[in-house]
């Protein structure tokens, strides 16, 4: 029997593997299925947007024989994208490789495990990407400030997002350990300005339940959140980690300066961050949304409001804690967005454990039924409690285990694009799918996808935070 080439098994990856991974991929991306991708004129890495942003104020009623309104003009931004770059790499060994000498067959049972595997871990990387990209991982929404020299509350603060991707951040640390800290920089979400506008803020995700987060700042570090109006939440964005030291009271934190894999210059959490396409809290929470302010902005640099997004917690306090689903708090960030839109969003995004909160909700008691019956000649049937599928107004709520606990995200998706420089695919720029390792006795390969996510209206989509979730 003849024995395969490498051309054969490329050949292989390219007729039975290329097509099933990007139509898997694409079917179970949660913002593939959501959003739609838009091919634009790219500028090297970039591509501009302009967005409507403001209208025409040259109208009025006047008088007759009076001078009719001055001219004025739509007003319009640029959001300036730039690619991110998510790879998934294989490798084939030798041997693997030697024994589809005689059969294609057996390389291509050998390759299935490789390639269901990579399809489901860029799956996953891509589908957290969604929510916490940029180092956005959640929010707090008490109203404490925090002094020069004084250090946070022991208990922490009220948290909903996803405090393990900011675990996962910190233990990048080139040196992990007890130590170990991030810094963040916390968005106040009523006017898009840093409430730790003074010094360095840092975070321990790894203290604490998982509706808490500790958060501690250097000696001259100031954070101010009781000036903070209505319901509004704050952001949590993780810049990199480093170490703490000195006292309480008197806290120091040195920025990690090992370079991490894949990065000459960046720490790990740092390049990770910066690598990163943006996400929904990102692209709604962020001070700056692509290339414009939302709120504090130096001269001459000018805010643009429309810009910002509605994101509130149920009950923002001066101690604050994560309290039980409201749907009169849910109706009221639909009146906003139909204040703000004109429309209703049409996608609910929750966590899983969010049907425990909302179940409840929809379960009622009559103490005058004690007890089931059955019509004794009927055929033999199932018992069954619980829900299915939930909506609310109208809206259907979807689960998304990677969106983050305490959190109802509500999304208009038509508002939404995926930007793509390339699509997703193999890389085979010379042709070749595979490429021999000079070190080893290997041959490697690899998948890649250049996009970002961008949401051009953030003012038509929403975040209610502070929702009790089990575990917490």
């Amino acid at each position: 029997m003849a024995s395969v080439s490498i051309s054969d098994l490329e050949a292989i990856l390219k007729d039975f593997y290329l097509g099933p991974i990007i139509e898997a991929l694409n079917s179970q991306l949660e913002m593939v299925d959501l959003f739609q991708k838009v091919t634009l004129d790219w500028s090297g890495k970039k591509v501009i947007i302009p967005i409507h942003v403001s209208r025409n104020t040259g109208t009025g009623f006047r008088g007759e024989g009076n001078t009719i309104p001055e001219a004025g003009k739509q007003g319009h931004v640029d959001l300036t994208i730039t690619a991110r770059y998510l790879y998934g790499r294989f490798s084939l060994t030798g041997p693997a490789i030697a024994s589809a000498k005689t059969t294609a067959n057996s390389f291509a049972t050998y390759v299935q495990t490789e390639m269901d595997g990579l399809v489901t871990d860029v799956k996953v990387l891509a589908n957290q990407n969604m929510w916490t990209g940029g180092g956005c991982v959640g929010f707090i929404h008490d109203r404490v400030d925090l002094a020069a020299g004084v250090a946070g509350p022991a208990a922490g603060f009220a948290f909903s997002g996803n405090k393990d991707v900011g675990l996962a951040l910190q233990n990048l640390d080139s040196v992990p350990g007890a130590t170990s800290r991030c810094s963040v920089n916390i968005v106040r979400l009523d006017d898009y300005t840093l409430a730790n506008a003074v010094g360095v803020m840092m975070a321990d995700f790894s203290t604490l339940s998982a509706g808490r987060l500790e958060l501690e700042p250097v000696a001259a570090g100031t954070l101010t959140l009781s000036t903070m109006s209505g319901e509004y939440a704050a952001m949590v964005q993780v810049l990199g980690t480093g170490k703490r030291g000195g006292i309480a009271g008197a806290r120091t934190y040195t920025a990690d300066a090992v370079p991490g894999a894949g990065s000459t210059t960046l720490p790990a959490a740092e390049a990770t961050i910066q690598a990163q396409a943006f996400g929904v809290y990102a692209n709604l929470g962020l001070q700056q949304h692509f290339g414009n302010f939302r709120g504090g902005a130096v001269a001459p640099a000018v805010d643009v409001p429309a810009l910002r997004s509605t994101i509130q917690a149920i009950d923002a306090k001066a101690v604050a804690t994560n309290d039980a689903l409201d749907f009169g708090r849910m109706q009221g960030i639909l009146d906003e967005l139909m204040i703000l839109g004109g429309e209703n969003p049409d996608c609910l995004y929750v966590h899983p454990i969010f049907r425990q909160e909302y179940a409840g909700l929809l379960t009622f008691t009559n103490a005058a039924v004690t007890a089931f019956s059955k019509d004794a000649q009927g055929p033999a049937g199932t018992a069954e409690a619980g829900f299915s599928a939930y909506a609310f107004a109208g809206i259907p709520v979807k689960m998304s285990r990677h969106c983050g606990k305490g959190l109802a995200v509500f999304l208009k998706t038509s508002t939404w694009c995926i930007t793509e420089l390339q699509s997703f695919g193999m890389a085979d720029l010379d042709g070749n799918v595979l490429s021999r390792l000079s070190d080893r006795d290997e041959w490697e390969g690899y998948v890649r996808w250049y996009y970002n996510m961008v949401c051009k209206e953030p003012n038509r989509n929403a975040i209610l935070c502070g929702i009790r979730f089990s575990g917490m």
